[in-house]
């Protein structure tokens, strides 16, 4: 049974009920605001301008090459591009849900007990996403044991986007959540996450959406005894062929070291 950490979500309620959008980016983006000159270390980076693998990134797909570099990107000028077909099931333990994802290994996410990040990533669903009847997985920091939800989700519905975590005990996770509205095509998402990892209460995770503040979850964040790997993702119940698009990947020690913009409350 899980269970939900309701006193230790402080959720800004005005945000929560207009969490709707918008919370994107235009495809054509105008000049981002400068940032004041970059505090910090930034220690993982990917911008797909070669290829994932340069990044360290590995495919987990039914047909090789359903992950592909495509001419659309929130920097720089490519991003990349996770396309599922019909019949793109049981991949890496999907089952009957289709999958094309990329993985990054524990040592390169730097996902352990103990261990401090920030995060950013950007996501666009184009005119080809679809949403699945049974919703699917954008992004996620998986465990690395043997069962049991992800650690966080970036998850995608007929009834909206949402983020979801688990820590804890494994077999009776502590759960948080907040449900961030409907999707909108075509304009970029730039998230932005605050960890700490640990299967305690000194764990915290705080997220933001285009510089909005959406979610600031304090406890456990990891299951006890287990790392966690960053997976980018098009993961969902069977549907139609369907594309999401991710770009600039980074892991730092400040938020002026990863993010695009400004941040609410930083």
């Amino acid at each position: 049974m899980t269970r939900t950490l309701t006193g230790s979500l402080a959720f800004a309620l005005a945000a929560c009920a207009s969490a709707a959008l918008p919370l994107g980016a235009p495809m054509t983006a105008q000049p981002l605001p400068a940032l004041a000159p970059a505090r910090g270390a930034v220690q993982f980076a990917c911008d797909f301008e070669r290829s994932a693998s340069d990044c360290g990134f590995f495919e987990q797909s039914k047909v090789p090459g359903r992950a592909t570099l495509v001419p659309v990107a929130r920097t720089g000028q490519w991003g990349v591009r996770l396309h599922t077909e019909p019949g793109d099931d049981h991949v890496h333990g999907s089952d009957d849900w289709e999958r094309t994802d990329l993985s990054l290994s524990p040592a390169a996410t730097g996902c352990a007990e103990g261990k401090e990040a920030w995060w950013a990533h950007s996501v666009l669903f184009p005119e080809d996403y679809v949403l699945a009847p049974g919703g699917g997985v954008v992004m996620d920091f998986h465990h690395d044991g043997s069962g049991g939800n992800a650690n966080f989700h970036f998850n995608s519905a007929p009834t909206g986007l949402r983020l979801h975590g688990f820590g804890g005990d494994s077999r009776d996770p502590i759960e948080y959540r907040i449900e961030l509205g409907p999707l909108v095509k075509n304009v970029w998402y730039d998230l932005v996450y605050h960890v700490r990892w640990s299967s305690g209460e000194d764990g915290f995770m705080v997220a933001w959406i285009n510089g909005r503040k959406v979610l600031t979850h304090r406890g456990p964040t990891l299951y006890h005894g287990l790392k966690c790997y960053l997976k980018l993702a098009n993961y969902h119940s069977p549907t139609a062929p369907s594309s999401i698009i991710h770009d600039r990947v980074l892991r730092g020690t400040s938020a002026a070291a990863v993010a695009l913009t400004p941040l609410e409350g930083e």
